[in-house]
């Protein structure tokens, strides 16, 4: 379990980095639950993104490169700072609890 933990945060981390690298706007990128070790769970905040006032998961299925289902949503920096005030909630069974942060300044593009 925790060597699928270690292989599933450095498929994260390399697709966080190559995000941040395409998306000069992306501000941060949010692990959501990192202790799930089926399925990736990520938020995007960007300003190049149309606000919809929910976040709004789209699914990616496992690939060659990440052998994981995916579920990436994106949300303005706005809409973040709802989320963090319980003003627009997280997709069922998602939680901020332990979430891991992931900022441009802390990922070497």
């Amino acid at each position: 379990m925790l060597q699928n933990y270690f292989h599933l945060e450095s498929i994260v981390e390399k697709l966080i980095h190559e995000h941040f690298a395409l998306d000069e706007n992306l501000e941060k990128v949010m692990w959501i639950n990192p202790e799930i070790t089926s399925e990736l769970r990520l938020i995007q905040i960007t300003a190049d993104t149309i606000p919809s006032g929910d976040v709004l998961s789209f699914y990616f299925p496992p690939s060659k490169e990440i052998p994981y289902p995916m579920l990436i949503a994106q949300v303005t920096p706005e809409e973040w700072r709802q989320v963090l005030r319980d003003e627009i909630p997280l997709p069922e069974a998602w939680s901020l609890e332990n979430h891991k942060e992931y900022a441009r300044e802390m990922v070497a593009v």
